[in-house]
């Protein structure tokens, strides 16, 4: 059977190749050999071959690429494959080997998750890159809308929403508690009308700095903000933090000496510059300021609440505060003749809720009051609280010392944590006096509110450990608040989903100041709160409470910069001040320069920053490149000079706006440039000592007529220079543009044309002639007046090539010529030529002629035309110009000579006065040829032409 099948499967075995031998050419052989015989064979013909050449052919191409191919072929000869992994892992399972089985799905299981991982990774980085670049991009895109000037609201009419923050206090009807004030302007007039309104805040904050007093600058924002309640009280919690009082005392009172007044500007930049978190000290202030903000504004809300509802208020006459609470808590807890449940009642009063409330708005002198109003009854039932609220509302810190906060602790955790009726009222004054449960942030039917809930953490903020890592820090509390972030504190209102700015409060109250700025600005409100973020700003920078940008750090796109802190906590955020003045002031600056430098001198201010190094002077430069920016692009005319200043007719000089300002820029002014500088020292002790203050004339002045210069606006550049003292460069610019006006006109030339056409020129060419022609005869009289623009040094001395002199030669020749060309438009070309000759520009004087007729003094035509490389730059470009000038000048007097024209004697004084025109026409072309390669063929030609008409 065995047989039979293989037998079977022989013969099918060699029915397989059938096909092929039916399919070969007929001259192929056939192979019949076995496979041992193959073999053989094989192993024979491999013997027969050398392969030492193709294995150093090889070795020669791998040694090309630096491959060691021996070394590796021994390496590999001796590697040992048996020893790269485990016997185990390379042997089968058993069925029965479990442990074998749990050690492989293990293995199995990790290499899944990692691989798994690997991939999440992967695909998270990509899915973040994408993010990330089209969130830039998004950015990107705002930023240049803003720039393009697309960012303008387009409704045409706003209503503004001014509801009270009591909106959502205590759970009143919106009827009680709002207030809508409608404003039917159109946006673009509310919107100037606000801006002019904080405009004159920043111009008498400058004025009281150049004046070197203090100015009440939060309390004049607070003004301009025109009830707008949320923004308003942003600002009062910046009063709080800085202590700033609402006014001053005047000057003319004998005690209110200017020594003796208050310092705001920057007096917190020390503490809170000095490091990446502010002081001790500061941040108790921050803290402190925050929680006074809160209870200022709950008072009012309680004021409106109790005026609203006088018949359940029963306010009576009392004018007291306590009095006041009583009346709140009976409008929100008395209901039909009786309390609401869960309130404790001691002899029939909600004496938790009232000392609460009286906490609350900050009146802990009376509370404290009414707790010894009922002293027996709460002792009582809460024996030695009533110490322990003494001594807590006489500490300047608030705080108990641990043996008192034991006490309350042990009573708070052991009944009122476990009762089901204690009052919450009452807990939240244990919690509060003591520090309880800090972590436990809310208190249910207390912190209804998310002020109450903001109010609640504030005092409860303890710095007396100084460390900022401890869980009742104001460190730990702002880290809390950005963890909650914005979407928890700003829920949209509208139809249009425009937010009021509450969380830049927030911000505040934390001492993120840079933070609170770039929310207002970055707003989702079509850009209606970002003049307060600007004006913000300015106050926070005044009292030395921001942190700006370096350049290193800052960007161009966003104004808030986050740094990693040295500490390791929170980042530390710093804003681009200048990127944010220059986008606010941007829109305007062309028609009113001046209200735009008003705010570019608030940069200064943090000129004394420390950190990162050198910061203060990128403030400085960033201050000093925006005066400059906006000088090239204010509008010319008398405001421009206004802005700069500028010179009178006989000379003297009136000061601009700019150069009054100049300590705020910690610029000093030239003595070149302002001989009088008595209208600046009466700010001469605003500078501090410690700050160096810089040239006038070198960084603005300068620089910003060179800008000028360059964007083809020669008068501005012209006034600048003049002012900077630059006299020789004014008549350097002078020489250039009269040249380059004299060149323009004569490429309106037709040559060929003959005769008159020379002096006609294009209605716009003229009047600019017109306009420069007087502008430099004004300023070269004044200068000969002044000995200014001489090329003499203030010794006297000339300079090295004597510039200042040349300039000046060469502007009056170019002068001439343009005079030149108006009288030959009006038709007296005997004038014009006389004043040709005069330039000595060309040889057209008699003495360039030998006695014999036509003859021409060719050494001294030499002569003159060896001196042109010498004449100024000005006047070589001229050169086609001037001499097609001369020699229509020449043609147009021998036709008038030769018709008779004019008064010119006998035929013997004509025939005269020809062959003198005919030896000029002669010296030209003499002095023409000789200068080969300045003018093109066209004007030889015209030449030529003009000589055969005057030899005629």
């Amino acid at each position: 059977m065995a047989s039979t099948d293989l037998s079977s499967i022989l013969s099918a075995s060699k029915d397989l190749t059938k096909h092929l031998l039916n399919s070969k050419p007929p001259d192929l052989p056939s192979v019949n050999l076995s496979l041992e015989q193959i073999e053989a064979q094989s192993r024979r013909l491999v013997s027969k071959h050398d392969s030492s050449g193709d294995v150093n052919r090889a070795n020669y191409l791998l040694a090309q690429a630096s491959v060691d191919g021996s070394a590796l072929s021994q390496s590999i000869a001796h590697l040992n494959a048996s020893t790269t992994f485990s016997s185990s892992s390379l042997q089968p399972l058993q069925d029965t080997d479990v442990s074998s089985f749990l050690r492989h799905s293990h293995e199995q299981n990790l290499i899944s998750t990692i691989e798994n991982g690997r991939k999440e990774t992967q695909e998270s980085f990509y899915r973040m890159l994408e993010d990330r670049t089209v969130r830039d991009w998004e950015e990107k895109k705002k930023r240049l809308f803003e720039q393009l000037g697309a960012s303008v609201p387009v409704a045409s009419s706003l209503t503004t929403s001014t509801t009270s923050l009591a909106a959502s206090t205590m759970g009143m009807s919106s009827s009680m508690m709002k207030k809508q004030v409608p404003v039917s302007a159109p946006l673009s007039l509310q919107m100037h009308s606000k801006m002019l309104a904080y405009d004159r805040t920043v111009v008498a904050l400058n004025s009281a700095r150049l004046g070197g007093t203090s100015y009440p600058i939060i309390h004049a924002l607070t003004d301009a903000a025109n009830d707008n309640n949320q923004i308003t009280f942003m600002f009062t919690i910046l009063v709080k933090i800085t202590q700033e009082p609402p006014s001053l005392p005047p000057l003319e009172h004998a005690s209110a000496h200017i020594l003796n007044s208050p310092v705001f500007e920057r007096k917190y930049a020390k503490a809170y510059l000095a490091s990446p978190a502010p002081a001790l000290s500061l941040r108790k202030q921050i803290a402190t300021g925050a929680r006074q903000a809160l209870e200022e504004q709950y008072l009012s809300i309680i004021q409106r609440t109790v005026h609203s509802h006088p018949s359940e208020a029963q306010l009576g006459g009392d004018p007291s505060t306590g009095n006041l609470v009583r009346a709140f808590c009976a409008v929100r807890f008395y209901r039909q003749g009786e309390w609401l449940s869960g309130l404790e009642l001691v002899k029939g009063s909600p004496v938790w809720a009232q000392v609460f409330f009286l906490v609350r708005v900050g009146e802990v002198s009376e509370a404290f009051q009414v707790l010894m109003r009922f002293k027996d009854a709460v002792d009582a039932r809460e024996p030695g609280f009533i110490d322990a609220f003494r001594i807590w509302a006489e500490s300047s810190e608030r705080s108990l010392p641990r043996l008192i906060r034991d006490q309350l602790a042990g009573v708070y955790n052991a009944h009122m944590l476990q009762a089901q009726t204690t009052d919450p009222f009452k807990l939240a004054l244990y919690k509060l006096i003591a520090r309880l449960d800090v972590g436990r942030r809310s208190i249910p039917n207390v912190t209804t509110t998310t002020e109450d809930w903001l109010w609640m953490q504030f005092a409860m903020v303890d710095e007396s450990s100084g460390d900022e890592n401890d869980d009742s820090s104001l460190a730990s509390l702002t880290k809390v608040l950005l963890a909650y972030g914005e979407r928890h504190f700003e829920p949209a209102t509208g139809s249009v989903g425009q937010k009021s700015g509450f969380w830049a409060s927030v911000l505040l109250m934390c001492g993120q100041f840079e933070r609170a700025v770039a929310s207002l600005w970055d707003h989702d409100s079509g850009g209606s709160l970002q003049v307060e973020a600007v004006h913000l700003a300015v106050a926070l920078a005044y009292h030395g409470l921001l942190r700006v940008s370096s350049k290193a750090e800052g960007s161009d796109v966003n104004i808030l910069t986050l740094s990693p802190s040295a500490t390791g906590n929170q980042p530390v955020p710093s804003l681009a001040l200048h990127t944010l003045i220059w986008r606010y002031i941007r829109q305007f600056v062309k028609m009113d320069a001046k209200e735009g430098l008003q705010y570019v001198y608030i940069l200064p201010l943090s000129a004394d920053q420390p950190s990162p190094p050198g910061v203060g002077h990128e403030q400085l430069e960033a201050a000093w490149e925006l005066v400059r920016r906006i000088i090239v692009m204010a509008n010319g005319g008398p405001m421009w000079e206004e802005l700069v200043g500028g010179v009178k007719g006989d000379g003297t000089r009136f000061p601009g706006v700019l150069p009054t300002h100049l300590p705020l820029l910690r610029l000093s002014p030239s003595p070149d440039s302002y001989p009088s500088t008595q209208s600046l020292s009466s700010s001469s002790s605003l500078r501090p000592t410690s700050l160096q203050t810089f040239d006038y004339k070198s960084q603005i002045l300068l620089p910003t007529a060179s800008s000028l210069l360059s964007n083809d606006r020669l008068p501005e550049a012209i006034k600048l220079y003049d002012l900077a003292g630059e006299y020789d460069t004014v008549v350097g610019c002078l020489a250039q543009a009269l040249g380059n006006l004299v060149a323009s006109g004569g490429t309106t030339l037709s040559f060929g044309a003959g005769g008159g056409t020379a002096w006609s020129a294009a209605g716009d060419q003229q009047e600019r002639a017109k306009e420069l022609e007087k502008t430099a005869r004004e300023i070269l009289t004044v200068y000969e007046r002044l000995g200014r623009g001489t090329g003499l040094g203030a010794s006297g001395s000339t300079s090295g090539t004597n510039a200042g002199g040349k300039d000046r030669d060469a502007c009056v020749k170019l002068l001439k010529i343009l005079e030149a060309g108006e009288r030959g438009r009006d038709g007296h070309v005997e004038r014009a030529l006389e004043i040709l000759e005069s330039t000595s520009l060309v040889p057209l004087d008699v003495n360039v002629a030998s006695g014999k007729e036509g003859d021409v003094d060719v050494m001294k035509v030499t002569r003159k035309a060896e001196e042109f490389t010498q004449q100024h730059e000005a006047l070589q470009r001229c050169l086609p110009v001037y001499l097609v000038m001369c020699m229509d000048a020449l043609s147009g007097v021998a036709s008038k000579i030769k018709s008779g024209v004019g008064a010119h004697g006998g035929e013997a004084q004509k025939r005269a006065a020809v062959v003198v025109l005919r030896k000029k026409s002669r010296a030209l072309m003499v002095y023409a040829g000789l200068l080969k390669y300045r003018m093109s063929p066209e004007v030889y030609g015209y030449l030529a032409r003009g000589d055969v008409e005057v030899a005629l």
